[in-house]
């Protein structure tokens, strides 16, 4: 019998895909906007501005990522091992990219952004089965924080070589630069071949007697519903405020006098922070109440988003989106840890899907409402509304939560001390 592989390497080797097809991701999207601008716009978008335009590819893509998550949670309750669903859905996104090398107008960037988004809803919730899978639950949190600082990474380093090789082939042959981050993506498959079957791996540090999932005491994650929607809204405002800039990216170049390199540190700014803070974030929603870290979260998306919108300057829009990176992996980590619990369970991939989708609902639908919304009222408005329901948000989660534990209390005949 071959010896039991260290879960670490397990986790390393997910964590370095995640980086590798982050990177790809990235280098994509900045590309994107640039691409909106030099095709036509076809009969379909015609008299469409820019600005909604670029909105409209946003949110296709997030709502594919939406409905395909759920898709993808659901099979991967009847299909094992579950990395092949991350390998196919890798593969189907890599051909799709090589694809935008052909497009000759807008919808055919639309449609196949709408491929990349169903290919990568098959990745996402996957992934994360896997990690909590390969963890204990007193190490999950600390897993999730190290894949979430991983691929963030890749896509803080995306942008960055995008204006790299945009100011290098030059904005008249972005297909150069689709043709390496297909290449790239099919990369992010080969770490998936190494991996063998989670139920072989599943690490149990409580030792023999202790249930899974038994770690902390007041770990909130134990027992969690299939689906939260507090956190599901929390999800989707997130996503929404972090979209805010990508929307507006032309625009705050023209602002702002920013040239490809300069519009590419903004967004990497947000993402390189988060990549900084994911991993401790992770390690202290081991330690202490994950619903502290995100009600703090959400305080940060909330003040960073009004920020950008008031941003006059470099250093001002570079603050707001580095405020904005603690926000999101304040939220996101443990969140994800709330939901990641039971992974024995065959609904455990499912439920994560839910969380992830509501995310990607926020991709989709968040810079359509950002766009439709500065083309009514005017360029701050939507900066300013995405930070009121960022704390309507934080109070809303509070109130359920309240509500849940009277009622828990309220449904126990006798209370017994915590096993420690």
């Amino acid at each position: 019998m071959p010896p039991k592989r260290d879960p670490r390497f397990n986790l390393g080797l997910i964590s370095f895909s995640g980086l590798i097809e982050g990177i790809a991701a990235g280098t994509i999207f900045i590309s994107l906007p640039y691409s909106v601008s030099s095709l036509p716009e076809g009969d379909l978008f015609s008299g469409w501005a820019e600005t909604s335009r670029i909105g409209f590819l946003i949110s296709s893509f997030g709502l594919a990522m939406f409905f395909g998550q759920l898709l993808a949670g659901r099979m991967a309750r009847n299909i094992a091992p579950r990395r092949s669903i991350a390998i196919t859905g890798l593969a189907a996104c890599a051909v799709s990219t090589a694809l935008l090398v052909l497009a000759e107008s807008f919808p055919q960037l639309v449609l196949l952004r709408i491929i990349q988004g169903l290919s990568l809803a098959l990745v996402i919730p996957t992934t994360a089965s896997l990690l909590t899978a390969y963890s204990g639950p007193s190490s999950r949190g600390s897993a999730l924080g190290f894949f979430s600082s991983a691929k963030t990474l890749g896509l803080a380093l995306g942008p960055l070589a995008g204006g790299i090789l945009i100011g290098y082939f030059g904005k008249e042959n972005l297909g150069a630069v689709y043709g390496l981050g297909a290449g790239v993506i099919f990369l992010a498959c080969v770490p998936f071949f190494f991996l063998p079957s989670p139920e072989l791996t599943i690490s149990q540090r409580n030792g023999p007697g202790k249930p899974i999932g038994t770690a902390r005491p007041n770990q909130s994650s134990r027992g969690s519903p299939l689906f939260n929607p507090g956190l599901a809204l929390g999800a989707f405002v997130a996503a929404s405020c972090a979209t805010t800039l990508p929307v507006f990216q032309n625009e705050f170049a023209n602002r702002l006098g920013l040239d490809s390199f300069g519009i590419a540190v903004a967004l990497s700014s947000m993402l390189l922070t988060r990549f900084l803070v994911s991993w401790p974030i992770g390690r202290a929603a081991d330690r202490i109440d994950e619903h502290l870290l995100i009600y703090a979260g959400l305080l940060f998306l909330a003040g960073s988003t009004f920020l950008l919108g008031l941003a006059v300057s470099f250093p001002v829009l570079l603050l707001a989106r580095i405020i904005m990176g603690i926000g999101m992996a304040l939220f996101s980590v443990p969140a994800l840890r709330i939901v990641s619990g039971d992974p024995e369970s065959p609904d455990h991939t499912f439920r994560i899907s839910l969380l992830t989708a509501a995310f990607s609902c926020g991709v989709g639908i968040g810079p359509l409402l950002t766009g439709l919304c500065a083309d009514r009222f005017e360029f701050s408005t939507p900066f300013t509304s995405w930070s009121i329901f960022a704390l309507a948000t934080a109070g809303f989660i509070s109130s359920r939560r309240g509500k849940m534990e009277n009622s828990s209390d309220d449904n126990t005949p006798e209370k017994k001390p915590a096993e420690r």
